[in-house]
């Protein structure tokens, strides 16, 4: 996400002669002032002002290509990549032949880590230019990025067997544990006691951002705590669960039968806020319930228990702020579990 946005900042692009020259001459001033309004707010780095320039300069001049593809580049330094997407396309469909709209659905196809849907709209963007050096360091690095995965996810299959829905046994790295599931001794029998939950979620705290800090990346996982005393932590990777709200319907669905099936206690669920296209909860929240930019990056960490004999059961939500993407962790902050929640409750 980052490299995508950084190939986003080599500039916007001015409306063609041609383009003017079919067009009103109060709404060409309109236009031309709009235009390069976005265009000076856009390299000041505020991208939120941009938009709104370029949302006028569009209302000038809706056939325009130019002026998405701008509006585009600054979506995707907001990270409003499905945005980015809608306007590439439409810069795409009135210029067909032109390389930068393709450019632009690239960037937010990369960001969003859609590798294969990034490699072809960019080798697309690289026939019509085939000199761009922007275009190319791109390509290079989203093929980079895809075969660097998938090596990975192959490793992952060998060592484990399992793909997005299976599940693992944590292995003999700094993830390793083995939690004390709850004795017949403690208070509410079918519960996780107090003792037990706190350190199951600092161990899950720890492997992730243990993670996190020698990759500079989380990749969506949950982990389990078992029912049955001396058996080690379960992880269950969920790369793939915020990809849409189909992806999440059906990591939700699987995760809340593995847990009934094996009769697990508690999860945490964690997810870095770059990688959650669905749901993104924190857009358009008050600054008490989500007091960080829009542009300030994090992990995800909701907490899900069991309910007892009592009835109880504990939901919590935490963000941990990097900063920037692959930036260093901060100290996890509460957030509103009724409002902030990535999924919704787990336990029946």
């Amino acid at each position: 996400a980052t490299q995508a946005r950084k190939t986003q900042s080599a500039g916007t692009e001015a409306v063609s002669r041609d383009q003017a020259a079919t067009m009103p001459e109060e709404e060409v001033a309109a236009q031309e002032q709009y235009k390069k309004e976005g265009n000076q707010f856009f390299a000041a780095g505020d991208y939120v002002r941009a938009v709104a320039a370029y949302n006028k300069a569009i209302k000038a001049d809706p056939e325009n290509g130019v002026l998405y593809s701008n509006r585009a580049a600054a979506f995707i330094h907001l990270q409003k990549e499905v945005k980015a997407i809608k306007d590439a396309d439409q810069a795409i469909k009135l210029k067909p032949d032109w390389a930068k709209g393709y450019f632009r659905k690239g960037g937010a196809l990369f960001a969003l880590r859609k590798w294969d849907e990034a490699i072809d709209v960019l080798k697309k963007a690289l026939e019509i230019e085939p000199k761009s050096k922007e275009i190319s360091t791109m390509l290079r690095e989203a093929t980079r990025k895809r075969s660097a995965e998938n090596g990975e996810k192959k490793r992952e299959n060998k060592q484990t067997g399992f793909k997005f829905g299976d599940q693992g046994s944590s292995s003999t790295d700094t993830a390793q544990t083995h939690i004390p599931a709850p004795s017949a001794a403690n208070p509410s029998p079918g519960s996780i006691s107090e003792n037990v939950m706190e350190q199951f979620v600092k161990q899950s705290l720890s492997s992730a951002i243990t993670q996190f800090s020698a990759q500079g990346e989380l990749k969506s996982i949950v982990y389990v705590q078992p029912s049955v005393q001396g058996e080690a932590m379960q992880m269950i990777g969920i790369e793939a669960g915020f990809d849409s709200p189909e992806a999440n319907n059906q990591c939700f669905d699987f995760l809340r039968n593995y847990l009934a099936e094996h009769k697990s206690l508690a999860c945490v669920v964690l997810a870095e806020k770059r990688n959650i296209a669905f749901p993104q909860v924190w857009k358009g929240k008050a600054t008490s319930k989500w007091k960080w930019k829009e542009s300030e990056q994090g992990i995800f960490m909701q907490l899900e228990t069991k309910a007892g004999d009592s009835g109880s059961s504990e939901r919590k939500i935490w963000f941990i702020p990097t900063g920037s993407a692959g930036g260093k962790p901060q100290e996890p902050v509460e957030i509103d579990t009724d409002v902030m929640a990535i999924m919704p409750p787990l336990f029946r």
